[in-house]
């Protein structure tokens, strides 16, 4: 039901703003997902809540008048009871069919208190939220008394030597399954982004040639007391942009890439939405924009460090003491660098060989003048199988701490210089700017021309990351991967508007709608973020925040031709020769 909206269901949910009259279904369940019971019943008041960006997405609190009361009492065999879980739908009246057409709310476990029945009013009272709530401590999902371990690989016992990388999806499986119960999941591989289909066209020469791009990075551990949910949140975080919630339908467990959208049709148009819509709210939060994040990850810990380090033939080559016969996968070295790099540079090591030193996001060698003279760089050895061959590259992790920044531009030249803390001039809100000011070689710029919280529009408002889960961030790609991420929800989520319309009782979130702001000259796309339905009212709350096509679309690819072929010439008239031309010169060459 969440992925079609007929014509007949539109006709009924309006139809109903003039007469409303709905019926709650609770279905009552066992521990098996078995029906115990059905209770059909009239909503005196209430209201239900879908939050796409809580770990907890489904909430209701509901007062209903039950039709079945013999069964109501709180006792151990009655419908209500500490091990009985609920699925609920809604009903709406159709006058064609002089029957109720239900649409589901999900499953559900009773919280605060399993619900109370008051004999007199004949009253039930109901507070729920979904599965997650079996998960995060509140019913259920608390460790018990041992650490518990994730080992980042299996090793030989007596050479030390790497056998299988152990995957993130794994640990998330395994942590569901022994830990939690839970068997009924869909988990998609969690890892690096070049090795996703939504994101790389070659994802699959990718993963071949980095066998252990969805690996656990370092071994986890997770304390006695801790939540199952901080355990999942703790792998799904180790990479940004995944999502994890249960299914309203099946009710199955699911961990995936939060949906772009940007291939998905309308799911809701403004000419619907103009016929039902109540009431609007523009206002945006300016204390929660952001259009700058920062990043500070992992401080390195390096395996081995070495002064002694020469570059010649565009190669660094170094002594370091205690480094054994070969190269090892994972091993951590860190140099003081005798001078700045030219293009394909690479690495020896003891003599070993030379092996080029590359970006870890992208497998691409580090451009020239990435590393500077008598700094102190670290790099990861990497191994990767191609044509049924170990092949050895150095990853740059960055300096003695990871630090990356994005930046949310509209891609415009400032043609305003300023000079920089160490007395040279550099064009405002350039690249160069940014790395200077802010102290940081990796800087990665956004590019999103229509956006009205570019730093060329409201300035620089930085978003600055540490600690906590950011310390779990290992290098200056992955970095730059997670400041895009939180800057996109900094930029994004808070870029969103408030509809008010009748009640709609089949919205979901993360679809597309098409929606005409009443101080726009035309209608844009939108995002659903949230849900909230207030059955007393019979109204339906929705926010949601702006798509823009041309830049989601810009994430998979390269290059302007390729970057505006699958747009139409309505499409493209939204956008100016100017900002097209700024997110050439400025996304690509930068």
């Amino acid at each position: 039901m969440a992925d079609i909206i007929t014509h007949e269901d539109l006709r009924t949910a309006f139809l109903q703003a003039f007469n409303p009259s709905l019926l709650l279904k609770i279905e009552v369940l066992d521990s098996g997902k078995k029906t115990l019971g059905i209770l059909e019943c009239g909503i005196q008041s209430g209201s239900m809540s879908i939050d796409g960006q809580a770990d907890v997405r489904r909430t209701a609190d509901i007062i209903v008048q039950p039709t079945l009361t013999s069964k109501i009492k709180l006792m151990e065999n009655s419908l209500l009871w500490l091990n009985k879980d609920i699925r609920m739908s809604v009903g709406l009246y159709q006058t064609k069919t002089k029957e109720y057409k239900y649409y589901p709310l999900g499953y559900y476990v009773y919280t605060d208190t399993v619900g109370t029945y008051d004999a007199t009013t004949d009253n039930l009272t109901i507070h729920c939220s979904d599965f997650m709530k079996k998960l995060d401590g509140t019913k259920n999902g608390q460790l018990g008394a041992s650490i518990i371990s994730f080992p980042a690989y299996k090793e030989n016992e007596e050479t030390g030597e790497v056998i299988e990388h152990n995957t993130i999806r794994g640990a998330v499986e395994e942590t569901l399954e022994k830990l939690a119960g839970v068997t009924k999941h869909s988990v998609d591989d969690i890892g690096s982004y070049k090795a996703m289909p939504e994101y790389n066209d070659d994802w699959e020469s990718y993963r071949a040639e980095n066998p252990a791009w969805n690996a656990i990075p370092f071994d986890q551990e997770f304390a006695a007391g801790s939540s199952v949910l901080s355990v999942l949140t703790a792998f799904r975080d180790l990479y940004p942009g995944y999502e994890m919630f249960f299914d309203m339908e099946t009710n199955a467990f699911i961990c995936r890439l939060k949906p772009l959208c940007y291939e998905d049709a309308v799911y809701l148009d403004n000419s619907f939405i103009e016929r039902v819509l109540i009431a609007e709210n523009t206002t945006v939060d300016m204390t929660t924009v952001r259009n700058i994040c920062e990043v500070w990850g992992k401080q390195i810990e390096a395996d081995y460090y070495s002064e002694e380090c020469t570059y010649s033939g565009n190669s660094y080559v170094s002594a370091v003491a205690g480094y054994g016969d070969g190269y090892f996968d994972g091993d951590v070295i860190a140099l003081k660098i005798p001078a700045a790099n030219q293009a394909d540079c690479s690495l020896n090591i003891n003599d070993l060989g030379s092996i080029p030193i590359l970006n870890e996001a992208d497998d691409e060698p580090i451009k020239a003048g990435e590393l500077k003279e008598n700094q102190v760089y670290s790099f990861r050895i990497g191994r990767k199988r191609i044509d049924k061959q170990d092949v050895f590259r150095a990853y740059l992790l960055g300096q003695w701490q990871v630090h990356a920044i994005n930046v949310l531009t509209d891609g415009s030249h400032s043609r305003e210089f300023v000079t920089a803390p160490d007395g040279e001039t550099c064009e405002r809100y350039s690249k160069e700017y940014f790395q200077k000011f802010y102290h940081c070689e990796r800087v990665d710029l956004t590019v999103t021309p229509n956006s009205p919280f570019t730093v060329e529009k409201i300035g620089e408002i930085p978003d600055v990351k540490v600690s906590g889960e950011f310390e779990n961030i290992t290098s200056d790609d992955l970095a730059a991967d997670r400041a895009r991420w939180e800057n996109w929800k900094n930029c994004r989520l808070t870029d969103n508007i408030t509809i008010t319309t009748i009640l709609l009782p089949f919205l979901e979130v993360n679809k597309k709608v098409s929606y005409k702001r009443s101080d726009a000259d035309r209608a844009h796309q939108y995002i659903i973020s949230s849900v909230s339905h207030d059955f007393t009212g019979y109204r339906t709350t929705i926010t949601m925040y702006r798509f823009y096509p041309l830049y989601e679309k810009q994430r998979n690819e390269t290059g302007t031709h390729k970057t505006l072929r699958g747009y139409t010439h309505g499409e493209l008239s939204k956008y100016t020769h100017k900002a097209l031309a700024a997110v050439r010169s400025r996304q690509f060459k930068n």
